[in-house]
């Protein structure tokens, strides 16, 4: 569907037109398919626009306009192309519910969806979703072990990618940081003062580089976000539905305040946030569109860990997941800004013995704390002339490995060579660690 600005944006789902640059289009009225470039891209929330370059395209073609939220069990129709068809499908059905859930693509972020028993099968995905002649949503996943279940992306959170990547670049959906549990024991509100009419819900977690931390604490009850009441199961009212209190941040931009009415011992406060990306999103959400990044020092391959390693074939070591996944739960404020390891060896004379090394976290080189990847780097290249050894030692192993500084140095490009790989590293712009 295109923008309701009129700008010439096509609307559909990052899944479709993920790791692509230009697609073709087809029109329906034209023989020949038109090309398309990428204009944005948003993983965390599966949505994508695109602009075909040929003008002759948008004519005698009118924007859907965007609607609401819509209404519990109202009529809805799907548009699409499931199964690859050739001629535009419709199918019809109610919406069924409207709830937080995760959304499949980047396999980590929940947010609002609509659930609808119209048909919504592969190729469907970026279809609009209509009611009454507006767009009220994308169609984007479905249910496989049900039957005629699928699923939309709701017009706030795409109004909201719109708005964001305005400027020409994407920050994302920003992230309260926290984790909650209800209130709905009446002892346990007797005990932190609460009245019996009141509503809230209890903060478990802060969760380390959020947008809470410093301003939550855990042990606070959450009253109220951006003047709405938060009941006890920890729900606002969002039109006429009820749904989680976290909404109220999807619509809203990084860098946006949130306001929260709070209740800590035994005293009502007013607090405000402001909002940031989810911490690690990069490393824990599903990759899409960029190559990895990597580092070789003497035939050793050093990689910043992440999900889609995780999810290779023979990578789920319990070493890994624990950085991955655990570390800042168990040990808070501990986890670096990438999780730095060795995923294999190129064997060469500079490292015999370890050929056959995989999955080796390395938490410091020479004695120094790693903190990235690109860190790593810039020690590295820090190091005195006359340093003899690299020393990379880790938590998880009681020896460390070792390489002889210069022999690494004069058999470097030998080894490149070797391995046919035109260059020894890749960083992305944005990652790590500057110093």
């Amino acid at each position: 569907m295109a923008d309701e600005a009129n700008c010439g944006w096509i609307l559909t789902n990052a899944h479709v037109v993920s790791d692509s640059k230009l697609l073709l289009i087809n029109k329906l009225s034209s023989p020949e398919p038109f090309l398309a470039e990428v204009v944005s891209m948003a993983h965390d929330s599966d949505l994508a626009l695109l602009r075909v370059k040929d003008a002759e395209f948008y004519t005698d073609m009118t924007p859907l306009a965007f609607g609401g939220i819509p209404k519990l069990r109202s009529p809805v129709q799907a548009y699409g192309y499931p199964l690859g068809g050739q001629d535009l499908s419709r199918t019809e059905g109610v919406v069924s519910r409207i709830e937080f859930g995760t959304y499949i693509h980047p396999g980590i972020d929940s947010h609002l969806l609509v659930q609808t028993d119209s048909a919504i099968n592969p190729g469907n995905s970026g279809g609009p979703v209509i009611q009454e002649g507006l767009a009220i949503g994308v169609a984007f996943q479905s249910n496989l072990r049900l039957n005629d279940i699928g699923y939309f992306i709701p017009v706030p959170l795409i109004k909201r990618f719109i708005q964001d990547q305005r400027d020409g670049h994407y920050d994302g959906v920003p992230e309260i940081g926290i984790q909650t549990s209800s209130l709905l024991n009446r002892y346990q509100r007797k005990s932190l003062g609460l009245s019996d009419e009141s509503g809230g819900v209890l903060v478990e977690r802060i969760i380390p580089r959020s947008s809470a931390e410093g301003i939550l604490e855990e042990g606070d009850v959450l009253l109220g976000v951006a003047g709405k009441s938060i009941d006890r199961a920890g729900m606002v009212h969002f039109g006429e539905h009820r749904v989680d209190f976290f909404i109220e941040a999807e619509h809203l931009q990084v860098g946006d305040s949130l306001f929260f009415k709070v209740w800590r011992n035994r005293s009502l406060l007013n607090l405000q946030i402001t909002l940031k990306p989810p911490p690690f999103s990069a490393e824990l959400r599903n990759a899409y569109d960029i190559l990895p990044e990597y580092l070789i020092v003497g035939g050793l391959v050093l990689i910043a860990l992440n999900r889609d390693y995780l999810q290779s074939e023979g990578k789920q070591t319990p070493e890994l997941s624990y950085e991955h996944w655990y570390r800042e739960i168990e040990e808070p404020h501990t986890r670096r800004e990438q999780v730095v390891l060795i995923s294999r060896v190129l064997p060469a004379s500079v490292n015999s013995g370890y050929s056959q090394l995989r999955h080796f976290v390395v938490h410091s080189v020479n004695g120094n704390p790693i903190k990235s990847l690109r860190h790593l780097n810039q020690l590295l290249e820090n190091l005195p002339e006359d340093t003899e050894h690299l020393v990379f030692e880790s938590e998880w192993e009681p020896l460390p490995l070792v390489l002889n500084y210069r022999q690494s140095l004069e058999t470097h490009q030998e080894i490149l060579e070797i391995y046919g790989i035109p260059s020894d590293r890749r960083f992305h712009k944005t990652s790590g660690s500057e110093g």
